[in-house]
């Protein structure tokens, strides 16, 4: 799957699409990657907590980081470490075997996307 594919795929859930649009607006007032993510961080504080809602928050900023070529070391090494502990999947149930295996090889594909790219130091 194409790593557009898999951002889609992660940012479908309405938590994800919140966090995409706190984000996209601090990007569209003019704002940094680096700022932008501490107005993420500000404004899901609670969500962020959660045991299902942070993940979301978390895979969701890496995923809009990583489509915006400025994946800070910290948020991805967030998500990979949900992906690999299995508390990523924890917070993206599925109904059946076959959305599980799905879902499970999506964020498996994910966390090859995020190991392998470049990141910014901030």
């Amino acid at each position: 799957m194409a790593t557009e594919d898999v951002i889609a795929a992660l940012l479908t859930s309405d938590l994800a699409q919140e966090v995409r649009s706190e984000f996209n607006g601090r990007l569209s007032d003019g704002l940094d990657v680096t700022t932008a993510t501490q107005y993420v961080f500000a404004a899901f504080g609670e969500a962020l907590a959660d045991a299902h809602n942070g993940p979301v928050v978390i895979l969701a900023l890496a995923a809009l980081q990583l489509k915006e070529y400025q994946l800070h070391p910290v948020v991805r090494d967030a998500a990979i470490d949900l992906i690999q502990t299995g508390e990523a999947a924890a917070a993206f149930p599925a109904a059946t075997s076959d959305l599980r295996n799905n879902r499970r090889a999506l964020l498996e594909e994910f966390a090859a996307e995020l190991a392998a790219a470049s990141v910014v130091e901030t």
